[in-house]
């Protein structure tokens, strides 16, 4: 009898805490939630960032730091094309040099949260691009990995420009591409409106496993699934959104990029379920935007980040770029 009442008693302390102190500490202190929507500090310790292929980038590689407008340190990495690997590109002036060339278009990639430009999936990805021939150059926003600072909305929205502006530097004419993963599609989407808003569109926009805007995604993300009966929902997971400006309406941004875009979701995301990222396509749509919606089967298990090992993405990548080029 006293066995079953201390479980008992154990187990209401734990719906308690669950039901209760958990909420109640979401909503006194907001950056709890800020914290798990980023998760910027969830990294390897001690990772070296200076030399891109030791984590598995296969052609020739660098690492640099750029330095954003308000003082913020950028971590960056540049990868070359497969037909200039092992060219006279030795140094940070010959890498520099070889952007002007337009036979090789620019990926800029925007990462989801968690871990670094490092991560093995995103390795796997610039390895595809670098195959097709393409310029890879992704970073890590501002709080993440060797950037500084803290990650933020706004802030990641001046990283982004801040990236883009060193492309454009060293080449006006060459083509860029923004690819973005989960969170980081987000970032590109605003990014790309920013850019079109300005008459400057990119190339075209593709993006893995997105989101319509921030209130949606935590509203359906499996940390949240247990607490969407509770009274104070709201309040608990969107008065953090407001107070910190997090609110990532893709689904507004998207409506001003003119370029051509590229969805791809798969069907057993279990993070960011696919009715979201179709949402994101019928608003784009709904503005009469060029967006191309393509679902893989959840019988590929690719969930939310593994769709890199589609054998046909390389395909699906090199005819969307192709579909661009021929707008151009």
């Amino acid at each position: 009898m006293g066995a079953i009442c201390q479980t008992t008693l154990l187990a209401g302390s734990f719906l308690v805490f669950l039901y209760g102190i958990v909420p109640l500490l979401l909503y006194v202190f907001p950056n709890i939630e800020l914290s798990l929507i980023f998760m910027s500090a969830v990294n390897w310790p001690f990772t070296n960032y200076s030399d891109p292929r030791a984590y598995g980038v296969k052609y020739d590689s660098r690492n640099f730091y750029l330095s954003s407008s308000d003082g913020i340190k950028l971590g960056v990495w540049h990868m070359l094309p497969k037909s200039l690997h092992k060219s006279s590109v030795f140094n940070e002036k010959g890498f520099d040099t070889v952007f002007d060339d337009e036979r090789y278009p620019v990926v800029l990639y925007f990462h989801g949260n968690t871990w670094s430009r490092c991560a093995s999936h995103r390795i796997q990805l610039y390895n595809i691009f670098t195959e097709l021939n393409y310029h890879v150059v992704t970073f890590d926003y501002r709080g993440f990995a060797d950037s500084t600072g803290t990650a933020s909305e706004e802030g990641m929205n001046k990283d982004a420009h801040t990236v883009y502006q060193w492309i454009r530097t060293h080449s006006n004419r060459t083509a860029v591409l923004l690819w973005g993963h989960s969170l980081g599609t987000a970032v590109a989407t605003r990014f790309a409106s920013d850019l079109c808003l300005s008459g400057n569109c990119p190339l075209g926009l593709v993006l893995e496993a997105p989101f319509n805007n921030m209130f949606d995604a935590v509203k359906n993300h499996p940390f949240t699934s247990m607490y969407r009966w509770h009274p104070w929902f709201a309040e608990i997971f969107t008065y953090p959104l407001l107070k910190y400006n997090v609110h990532f309406k893709s689904d507004e941004h998207i409506k001003n990029v003119y370029c051509p875009i590229l969805i791809l979701h798969a069907e057993d995301d279990n993070i960011i379920p696919s009715h979201l990222a179709r949402r994101l396509h019928e608003a784009a749509l709904s503005a009469d935007r060029d967006s191309t919606f393509k679902e893989f089967s959840r019988t590929k298990k690719y969930g939310h980040k593994f769709i890199v090992r589609e054998p046909e993405l390389p395909t699906i990548t090199k005819n969307f770029v192709k579909k661009c080029t021929s707008g151009i």
